[in-house]
């Protein structure tokens, strides 16, 4: 059994069957945490692995052995990108959060002509992909870019791409979409998308989809989307 508690190692600072954790870490781990010499914990090196192990020692630098490694521990059989509409601070955060337990790869947020908030503060917003991912155990934290308009965004991504719209034919589910290749599922704001920016999406070969006759919110139609997505593709 994995054990609860989990934390981030560098790549680097794993050697064989030993590994270190940097100092913040190391610092969470003895002084909020109060871990000590023969303490399991997980590790996580964000890259798609995953760790059993037992600290040896503990002070400036936690230090020990693994015991099992994980390859691939928390994440999705599909790769699934996340391309939300700017919305309020706290709303967005939460959307952070849940889509990073949701399993998605990739999150780029969109400023879109109806979005009331038009700049991400990328650091703060990685800071809590990383520590939601470190909660809900996933070995690969998810990409966090730096927000594009509409335009920019499609002229640089192709494949399978899926929008929420109100008033579209399909649902999600009947889309048929194929579980072996990444899909990119775009939220739009609580404005909605203008009539030029749903244009730019037909010309791109985005396929619309409805979830249902309820006016969701931003956050709630994406989670919503993602939950759906897990269901039909993993």
């Amino acid at each position: 059994m994995i054990p609860d508690k989990a934390f981030y190692v560098s790549p680097q600072n794993v050697n064989g069957d030993t590994f270190k954790l940097d100092q913040g870490e190391s610092n969470h781990a003895t002084r909020v945490l109060r871990l000590k010499a023969g303490d399991e914990i997980c590790l996580l090196n964000g890259e798609g692995t995953g760790y059993h192990v037992v600290i040896d020692t503990v002070g400036n630098e936690v230090a020990g052995t693994i015991k099992e490694t994980f390859d691939g521990l928390g994440e999705n059989q599909c790769s699934i990108t996340l391309a939300p509409a700017l919305i309020k601070r706290d709303r967005f955060e939460l959307l952070l959060e849940k889509a990073t337990e949701l399993g998605v790869a990739e999150i780029q947020p969109l400023a879109l002509d109806r979005c009331v908030k038009k700049t991400l503060n990328v650091n703060r917003s990685q800071k809590i992909v990383t520590s939601s991912a470190k909660q809900c155990h996933r070995s690969r934290f998810p990409v966090l870019n730096e927000s594009l308009d509409m335009r920019s965004f499609l002229d640089n991504r192709n494949g399978q791409i899926v929008s929420g719209l109100m008033g579209a034919e399909k649902t999600l589910s009947q889309l048929n979409l194929n579980s072996d290749k990444p899909v990119t599922v775009i939220i739009g704001p609580e404005g909605d998308f203008t009539e030029n920016e749903i244009k730019q999406m037909k010309d791109a070969g985005v396929l619309f989809y409805n979830l249902g006759q309820r006016r969701l919110r931003a956050e709630t139609a994406a989670l919503n989307s993602l939950s759906v997505l897990n269901e039909i593709l993993n």
